[in-house]
């Protein structure tokens, strides 16, 4: 018996020694059947890759990109993403402060206007690799042209989030208030005058208390006037701006432009006026400003206040010609990030179709995916001519040149200028023209 103790021990002493020695080979043979299933076991300890990824704005914990968040992190048990947004104004300055020192997000978000600059820093990863080697996803799902707003230099670099065209927006209470027909499709931007000269008050001093438009000194409402007027500050690819910003043209349109905040018969507030009057949407709100120009991103506020409004699409020029402009977002990878195949998992996820659903359910940004679009088209009614304006969208200067924010710069330093009074309208252009050319990369 004792002989049997031992041979049974000796052979359960050489099992564990050979089980120990084989735990990293791969032995297929049927006595390694049980070795392989303790095996299994390691994946669920592998270690876990912590992602961060950013947005801009005051957001609620209740925020769509919260509940992605929490969604993708039951999806995935060996990725792990926590979402950080960046409040106020200063999202630009603490993005590009945190890549430069080597701490940015995995994921963060980028406006259509920055698309370029983040490219030309280095910063963001291109992702046409990643997606030839993924046959889950397919890119044909979202609008084509908000999908190649994202291409610089012939590479993919973000994919949409959502879009917002420029549009009309007006306080259908001053209109009543006046007697007046709201806003019209068929309006020129002469028709948008006459109404905004009738919507402009003031009290018996003389002192302006509403006005009926907003000529903000924001570039982009800037250049639909511009565009619809048949000019530009910049020609076709973004590398010239002597004879295309100070044209005849441009300066004329310019000026026509300026005098509704300057001129005698002034319908706007300066941006001094707006900034004492707390700005345009607060001015809309309260019943001191009739029209303005700006995205959709406006509901939110809106839809929180009394304010009954409506939306049009932006007028035309006087041979009939209309324009706009998307206001996009898109994801991007960080270039620099230690986790990239994970970060684009995460990117995939905050732009599908379940996120695109889920961020256009309060109506507070249009889809940028086809189908999702399609069905608010179907339910969608007040503002339809918001949807109706992507059509007639144009891309600005630096959406199509990595010059673009040179063009952006001295023509905001130019319209300063001309605000402030300090210098013509002319004289403003053709100095702000010399600068650019000097300053730009054929």
């Amino acid at each position: 018996m004792k002989k049997w103790t031992l041979l049974l021990v000796m052979i359960m002493m050489s099992t564990m020694v050979l089980s120990a020695c084989s735990g990293s080979s791969s032995n297929n043979g049927k006595g390694n059947e049980k070795k392989e299933e303790v095996q299994v076991t390691p994946s669920e300890k592998e270690e876990v890759v912590e992602l961060k990824f950013t947005v801009w704005g005051d957001l609620a914990t209740g925020s769509p990109e919260q509940t992605l968040a929490d969604e993708f992190n039951k999806a995935h048990k060996n990725i792990q993403v926590k979402f950080e947004p960046i409040p106020g104004d200063g999202y630009g300055t603490k993005l590009t402060t945190s890549l430069a020192a080597g701490q940015a997000p995995d994921v963060f978000l980028i406006g259509e206007g920055d698309f370029f600059t983040y490219v030309d820093k280095g910063v963001v990863e291109p992702i046409d690799s990643y997606l030839e080697g993924d046959s889950s996803f397919d890119t044909a799902i979202f609008q084509q042209e908000l999908l190649n707003m994202g291409r610089i230099h012939d590479k993919l670099y973000y994919l949409p989030k959502d879009f917002n065209p420029l549009s009309l927006w007006y306080n259908k209470k001053m209109f009543d208030d006046a007697g007046m027909e709201y806003p019209k499709d068929d309006w020129t931007w002469n028709d948008l005058n006459e109404a905004a000269k009738k919507l402009t008050e003031k009290d018996k001093n003389g002192k302006y208390t509403k006005f009926g438009f907003n000529a903000t000194k924001w570039a982009y409402p800037v250049f639909t006037y511009l565009w619809s007027n048949g000019t530009d500050i910049a020609n076709e690819d973004g590398t010239k701006a002597d004879g295309f910003m100070n044209s005849d043209k441009t300066i004329t349109a310019m000026e026509k432009y300026v005098a509704m905040s300057m001129g005698p018969d002034k319908v706007s507030p300066t941006p001094q006026d707006a900034e004492t009057l707390g700005g345009d949407g607060s001015m809309f709100m309260t019943d001191k400003l009739a029209m303005m120009i700006t995205g959709r991103w406006t509901k939110y506020d809106l839809d929180r206040s009394n304010i009954n409004y409506g939306t049009s699409m932006i007028p035309t020029g006087e041979d009939g010609e209309r324009a706009g402009i998307t206001a996009a977002a898109g994801w991007a990878i960080n270039a620099n990030g230690k986790h990239k195949a994970e970060a684009y998992e995460l990117v995939k996820w905050l732009s599908g179709k379940e996120a695109q659903i889920l961020r256009s359910e309060k109506g507070l940004v249009l889809p940028a995916t086809i189908e999702e679009l399609e069905e608010v088209k179907k339910t969608e009614v007040a503002d339809q001519p918001i949807i109706r304006m992507m059509d007639y969208s144009k891309k600005p200067v630096n959406m199509i040149s990595s010059n673009g924010p040179i063009f952006i710069d001295e023509f905001n330093k130019a319209m300063e200028k001309i605000l402030l009074n300090k210098t013509s309208v002319r004289d403003a252009l053709n100095e702000a023209a010399k600068i650019v050319d000097s300053k730009i990369t054929k």
